[in-house]
């Protein structure tokens, strides 16, 4: 189990260290299409990609969940003949949920939005076909406790968008970019295919219903609460579109909100790294030891949802116009409320987990409607008054009330405990009043350096977070010389 927890442990540290490529690659994103395509048209881009994510999700089946649950077991006993054929089986299965949820996008797209140019959105329905078959290769890794390489999609999956979008939207128009989207997609899957190729035979690429049965069922035991869970997260832009009707609006949302799901992808893969070993662990007995792993994962989620929080509140007014462009300056109000959003989605991701482990489909699925009706319900009257600012207050009313339920849930079934999540968040709130001292980006520079010196220095001082713990932590980033002295506290 120790040699388990290292290998978790160093991929969980070499996830970290992708987040930062991934970072970069859609701080270059952000820096060039929404200057290149302007408030309007950067508004149908960013309504008509949020859409598609729609179907790439209501088309998963649960993927990382079911991989992450029934790989392991297959792998502890040498069952390569049984890998071979749960994966074929599941690829074939994919394929044909792609195919028709590219079919769905195409018409329900087409029809709602006629103002949008159809062959962008053929474009874009061809994209989802390759996505949803490269996550789920991808995601098989997952399940092999080889995180490193699952979270290796979502980086080529960015940058190879960044490398085709932005010369196809320059010669193209929308019709290029979603021509970019498209290309991206399929070197995405060549890869994912060549990689998971010693795994992959003709033989097995068919859809055996009676074998599936029960891994289906499990992964539509979850699916409900991931599909509602997804309409609400990325029906943020389209919400905004209804309520204002105003496609500068939805431009602004999608801005600041991309910067959210980036940082919550960099909470959630992490996250999810940790499920094959919590799997194992809950076979063993072993629940003392799932309890404190998730502890600490509360606690350090919780310090970097407090240091991004500072961030947008000391830096997006200097940031924002300077990456985006003067235009976008409404976007610098609407960070701050997504990043302090990311202390409810520590909650959230660390009940997600649990309730995969411990098999508790309906209390993810109850979770999942409070999220869904408490955003609709709340951001639709907010976003007619505010715009787009108020879309984000929506989001984080929403993550809070989601993250507090579940939480609340699932600790009456593991009993772990919250005293850390909390104990990094209250120092943090006594940096508050350098908020009010804001001016020019140098004072303001100065002002987040003062917040992470003081606000770290407290956090050892109080012993909340031990120089042990931090060396572990860099060494997580170095698996080379990763060992794991200790269990975690």
């Amino acid at each position: 189990m120790i040699s388990e927890a290292q290998t978790t442990v160093r991929n969980v540290g070499l996830l970290l260290a992708q987040r930062g490529v991934n970072l970069t690659g859609g701080m270059l994103m952000a820096l060039l299409l929404p200057r290149l395509m302007g408030p309007q048209i950067f508004g149908r881009y960013a309504l008509i990609t949020s859409l598609a994510m729609w179907f790439v999700i209501f088309s998963s089946l649960s993927s990382a969940q079911v991989m992450s649950r029934f790989i392991p077991p297959l792998v502890l006993a040498k069952d390569r003949s049984g890998i071979e054929k749960f994966l074929g089986n599941l690829l074939a299965a994919r394929l044909s949920n792609g195919l028709l949820a590219a079919v769905t996008y195409l018409l329900f797209t087409a029809l709602w939005f006629g103002e949008l140019d159809t062959l962008m959105l053929v474009f874009v329905a061809l994209s989802i076909c390759l996505q949803t078959s490269s996550k789920l290769l991808f995601a098989f890794f997952l399940g092999l406790n080889q995180a490193a390489r699952w979270g290796m999609g979502e980086i080529l999956r960015q940058w190879l968008s960044l490398m085709f979008l932005v010369p196809g939207f320059y010669f193209g128009g929308l019709r290029g970019a979603g021509l970019g989207l498209m290309l991206a997609e399929l070197l995405t899957l060549v890869v994912g295919m060549v990689w998971a190729a010693p795994y992959l035979s003709w033989s097995n690429l068919r859809f055996d219903f009676q074998y599936l049965s029960p891994y289906l069922r499990f992964s539509l035991s979850f699916f409900a609460s991931n599909l509602l869970l997804t309409i609400s997260l990325l029906s943020g832009e389209l919400l905004v579109r209804v309520a204002s009707g105003d496609y500068a609006q939805v431009g602004y949302f999608g801005l600041a909100y991309k910067a959210y799901l980036v940082a919550g992808q960099a909470l959630w893969q992490p996250t999810m790294a940790f499920a094959p070993l919590l799997s194992s662990l809950l076979a063993q007995g072993n629940s003392a030891e799932i309890k404190r792993w998730v502890e600490r994962l509360l606690k350090w989620m919780a310090v970097l949802g407090v240091v991004a929080t500072f961030g947008a509140l000391l830096l997006a007014r200097d940031l924002v116009p300077l990456v985006f462009g003067a235009a976008y300056l409404p976007v610098a109000d609407n960070v701050w409320p997504l990043m302090l959003a990311l202390l409810a989605l520590a909650l959230s991701s660390v009940a997600r987990l649990l309730a995969l482990t411990y098999n508790k489909p309906g209390i993810a699925g109850q979770a999942a409607v409070l999220q869904i009706v408490s955003f609709w319900g709340v951001g639709l009257p907010l976003i007619a008054w505010q715009g787009s600012f108020a879309g984000c207050l929506a989001v984080l009313l929403a993550g809070a009330w989601y993250g507090g339920y579940f939480t609340f849930r699932m600790r009456r079934v593991v009993g772990y405990s919250l005293r850390h999540w909390v104990a990094v968040i209250l120092p943090g709130a006594l940096f508050l009043p350098l908020v009010w001292l804001r001016s020019s980006w140098q004072v303001n520079v100065a002002l987040f350096a003062v917040f992470i010196i003081g606000y770290v220095g407290l956090l050892l001082a109080l012993r909340i977070v031990t120089a042990g713990e931090l060396t572990r932590m860099r060494r997580a980033l170095r698996p080379e010389v990763l060992a794991l002295e200790e269990s975690p506290n």
